[in-house]
């Protein structure tokens, strides 16, 4: 950014003897880089004045000459030949005398002013052009100033100047204004700084009657203001604004434009003015929809994605919003009426715009960084009062402002403690106060003991958007502080203590079981198809709340996020299948990421889960491959292991889930709230992903685990007396689940434990009949039981299960 110190001297009072490379070096130290300086206007002080024009006579032997009598300042008129068209008696000029060294117009070379005999006429001296002035390429006519320049005073003086390039960091969007840099270099020199106030003047008409304004996504726009002024008149504008403009690099068009190009540099808020009679009805600003195209301000018809933010009416788009307006609804010589938008645009929208089209502009690079929605309101005003004052014409009375979600200005709370530490020397007090509050931060210390602040509560201007935390003002004080304040010592300081992390801690105790158990952990890509989802999914859920998509993939393979590890589990299963594997254990330990809608946010909801995979044959004890398959009751052994180490219980219940096989799905939770699931993949599934065995799969919340799962593990005391373990094998119909069984038969006093060890269904059976074995250890804490003591509880157990589930005791 370029900065005019004549025109920052407007907001703050630098010294008159200002030294800039010290200036320029204290910015860079505590605000922001100065990388050049430039000295524009580098005139002789004695032979470059202001001077007046007393009279112009003709010249006697040229009819397009005069004869030009100035006085600058020596107390006796000079009278010099002119071939400008606009001299004039009266005018206020730069003028040269013999020995000034000026700019060729013809050639553009530094060239020294020579007195010389012009049709017979002598002449030591020359009325300016800005090209002689080498202030621009104009060179039609002399340079006019204001009426009110000083007669006299050296040019240097009155329209010399010295501009700064100041580079500004991305996250100080404040910073990109004149308004920005004057408030750093009031805090940096210890000065007052004043900014232009006051309210434009206002008609009696309401710009409600003239303007409707609506935000069709409050996520992408934070605030938009409308105001209308009307019976304009579009010209150039006033020589001090495109003074201040071409310090700043930019280019004079119009005053209209010039006013918001003037506003943006010097409140750092980009404006856009939109002729009012070329606009039908409500302006909107929403995302383009498909097909849309608009002609923008440089000639370009332009293609519009449907993220594309935009600005438009009844007819169509209007303008991109941020970026550049369109052609269609400019400002032209015939303008009279004009809305004037002031607005706050999401930065993520702008560059993804702006970088699309390969559209920089001054206003892109300002949304870029996050401007304050507050901004609008200050830059909206101030451009409606130049617009009035220079344009003419009446603002209609008051402003259509949309702002849905007011802005909340950051308080934090900074301790003394920390601000040392982060410093590593102290700061007074006092001087804490002052830095934070040249800088515009509201600042109450609070606790502490002799005068000693404890804490400070600090509250950030409007216009900081980038204070979050206690660091952030740490750095606020240092700046100003000085860096050069820092002490060179050696590192010190305790090692930070240890920040337990549950959930991580949680995977890699799961992680570790699950390998224990046999599982072998596969490791897959977090992105995947809407095809490979749809086979594990239920097509409505992906309708409703479809995945996140990558804008820019470089694979077709990986085009969304995964919702669910099931595909990767299944189709790492086929490959080993293909592969010749006649077992497969496998698990992965991954994120999944839940698409967010409304309120939320755009970011996915990121779910830490842990899914598995059992396929192929059993094998014995001593490896070799059984006729059973491995299925539904071996993955539950798995997660019976699992919850073994984990010091839970994991509870099994009937459940039904798609793409699992209905009779052999259970919601696995702990006391009763659900953690997973588990069961045996429906052979349609299988079929889809080209696997022709069964699978049994699991799949565990591991956020849900961690909040079911009891905070300590606590140790029981071995038991003093022996146990005595039985086996029974229970006929039931075929709908009567294991788990009710086992669970009635623990609810014995004598009952320590209970377990399935065999599921029973043949022809020895009745149809529609199942046996199911269980080893039941019966333990009491107070004497050894005798085996007659275990059949006598047992006898009472199958009354209850007879009675309850109509079990009968197997042979």
């Amino acid at each position: 950014m370029l900065v005019s110190l004549k025109w920052l001297r407007d907001y703050v009072d630098l010294p008159d003897d200002l030294d800039v490379e010290a200036f320029a070096e204290r910015l860079t130290m505590a605000a922001a880089e100065v990388e050049g300086i430039e000295r524009v206007g580098g005139w002789d002080r004695d032979l470059v004045t202001v001077a007046e024009v007393l009279s112009v006579d003709p010249h006697p032997n040229a009819d397009r000459l005069v004869l030009a009598t100035v006085e600058y300042g020596a107390g006796e008129p000079h009278t010099v030949v002119c071939g400008a068209p606009n001299v004039a008696a009266g005018q206020r000029v730069a003028f040269a005398r013999e020995g000034a060294s000026l700019v060729d117009p013809r050639s553009g070379e530094s060239a020294t002013l020579k007195a010389a005999r012009i049709r017979g006429v002598d002449s030591s001296g020359m009325v300016l052009s800005e090209r002689e002035l080498g202030l621009s390429e104009e060179h039609e006519g002399i340079l006019e100033l204001p009426g009110d320049a000083p007669v006299g005073t050296p040019l240097a003086d009155y329209l010399g100047d010295v501009v700064l390039d100041v580079h500004t960091w991305p996250n100080r969007a404040d910073m990109m204004s004149m308004a920005g840099i004057a408030r750093e270099a009031a805090a940096i020199l210890g000065v007052a700084m004043r900014l232009p106030d006051g309210e434009p003047p206002e008609g009696d008409q309401a710009v409600e009657d003239a303007a409707a304004v609506a935000i069709a996504d409050p996520d992408l726009c934070a605030r938009y203001i409308a105001t209308v002024i009307e019976g304009i008149t579009v010209g150039p504008s006033p020589r001090w604004m495109q003074e201040r403009l071409q310090a700043a690099g930019q280019r004079p068009i119009n005053n209209v434009v010039d006013v918001t190009n003037y506003v943006m540099l010097e409140l750092g808020n980009p404006l856009h003015a939109f002729d009012a009679d070329r606009l039908r009805g409500t302006v909107v600003v929403r995302l383009a929809r498909e097909g849309e195209r608009l002609t923008t301000l440089d000639g370009e018809d332009r293609e519009l994605s449907d993220d594309t933010l935009l600005i438009t009416d009844d007819s169509g788009p209007i303008a991109l919003a941020g970026v550049m307006g369109g052609l269609e609804s400019e400002v032209h010589e015939g303008t009279t009426r004009v809305l004037l938008e002031a607005a706050q645009f999401d930065p993520a929208s702008i560059r993804r715009t702006s970088t699309r089209l390969r559209l920089r502009s001054e206003a892109s690079s300002r949304f870029e960084r996050g401007l304050s929605p507050e901004l609008a309101a200050h830059a909206s005003r101030r451009a409606t009062q130049l617009l009035v004052e220079v344009c003419g014409g009446t603002a209609r009375r008051g402003a259509v402002d949309v702002y849905p979600r007011p802005q909340r200005t950051a308080s934090v709370a900074l301790e003394r403690s920390r601000l040392d530490t982060v410093l590593g020397f102290h700061v007074p007090d006092a001087e804490v106060a002052s830095a934070l509050g040249a800088l515009g931060f509201a600042v109450a210390p609070e606790g502490g003991e002799q005068g000693r602040a404890e804490r400070f509560l600090v509250a950030a201007p409007w216009w900081r958007t980038d204070v979050a935390i206690p660091d952030d003002l740490a750095e606020e004080v240092v700046r100003i502080a000085g860096y050069d304040r820092l002490p060179a010592t050696t590192v010190r300081g305790r090692v930070p203590s240890y920040e337990p992390a549950p959930l991580p801690a949680l995977r890699d105790r799961v992680r570790r079981a699950l390998a224990a158990a046999g599982l072998q952990e596969v490791i897959s890509y977090s992105l995947t198809t809407d095809e490979a989802l749809r086979r594990v999914r239920p097509a409505a859920e992906l309708e409703a709340s479809a995945p996140l998509r990558l804008r820019n993939t470089l694979s077709s393979e990986h085009e969304v996020l995964r919702t669910s590890l099931r595909h990767s589990l299944l189709e790492t299963v086929d490959r080993n299948l293909r592969a010749g594997a006649d077992e497969i254990a496998i698990f992965e330990a991954g994120r999944v990421y839940a698409p967010r809608r409304g309120a939320d946010g755009p970011l996915p909801d990121e779910r830490e889960v842990v899914a598995g995979a059992l396929c192929g044959a059993d094998r014995d004890r001593w490896g070799s491959p059984l006729e059973r398959a491995l299925g539904f009751f071996d993955a539950k052994g798995v997660l019976d292991e699992l919850s073994e180490r984990l010091g839970v219980a994991f509870e099994y219940e009937p459940h039904e889930e798609h793409g699992l096989l209905a009779g052999r799905c259970a919601q696995v939770g702990i006391g009763g709230a659900p953690v997973g699931v588990l069961g045996e993949v429906h052979p349609d599934t299988l079929e889809a992903f080209g696997v022709e065995q069964p699978v049994a799969l699991f799949e565990l919340d591991l956020a849900a685990l961690l909040a079911a799962s009891p905070g300590r593990r606590s140790a029981e005391p071995v038991p003093r007396f022996p146990a005595v373990e039985q086996d029974v094998a229970l006929v039931v119909d075929e709908g009567v689940p294991a788990g009710a069984l086992q669970a009635l038969i623990e609810q014995s006093r004598l009952v320590a434990g209970a377990r399935v060890f065999d599921v029973y269904r043949g022809e020895q059976l009745p149809a529609g009949k199942k046996s199911i074995a269980f080893a039941i250890r019966y333990q009491a804490p107070d004497r050894t039981l005798t085996s007659e003591d275990a059949n006598r509880e047992q006898a009472r157990i199958l009354q209850r299960l007879a009675r309850e589930h109509g079990a009968e005791q197997r042979a």
